[in-house]
């Protein structure tokens, strides 16, 4: 986890650490030097790995001490009165797997990781199914066409260059499919 930025001046190259077998079973740290001019490599995708790394240390300082609310704050306080010339320790836990692998059964773990989970986009609606079962039904041609002209938004030129028909031939396959489509919804 990174916590510091790239120093200015070392920044015209990009330094990528990476884990080495060191031959005893263990890992030594190393680094592959990205420099500009070289495969192809220019200045900006080095700026780009940098601001993406600054973002990274930003979030990391960030997330790594959220600010405390009110009870947080009387707690640590009260805490300090009761334990004077000790240092209140504050371990935010920043993991999931911190709920996941705890021993702790008092909380329920299955529904924590359900309520944090985020959904991939696996649910799909009724008419979406509906549509992929009709555009199923249509010939290879009019299929090629839908995925043209409606999923990758290529225009009737465009398709009918890349199938190899002419424009009036797209055009009379966008209408046939435009039709299956309204007769069956």
């Amino acid at each position: 986890m990174k916590i510091r930025k790239t120093r200015k001046e070392e920044r015209g190259v990009y330094r990528y650490p990476i884990s080495v077998p060191d031959g005893n079973g263990g890992y030594r740290q190393d680094n592959i030097i990205i420099r500009p001019g070289e495969n192809e490599i220019t200045e900006a995708w080095i700026s780009t790995l940098h601001s993406l790394d600054d973002s990274e240390v930003y979030y990391n300082c960030k997330n790594g001490h959220p600010p405390m609310t009110a009870d947080e704050k009387a707690a640590r306080k009260d805490w300090e009165e009761e334990h004077p010339g000790e240092k209140y320790s504050t371990g935010w836990n920043l993991s999931l797997d911190y709920y996941a692998d705890s021993d702790d059964d008092s909380a329920d773990k299955q529904n924590f990781l359900e309520d944090t989970s985020v959904s991939n986009g696996d649910d799909v609606s009724s008419e979406v199914e509906h549509l992929h079962e009709l555009v199923d039904t249509m010939t290879d041609r009019q299929q090629e066409v839908y995925k043209l002209l409606f999923i990758e938004e290529c225009s009737l030129t465009e398709t009918a260059a890349i199938l190899g028909m002419s424009v009036p031939t797209v055009y009379n396959h966008k209408k046939r499919i435009l039709e299956i489509i309204k007769k069956n919804f």
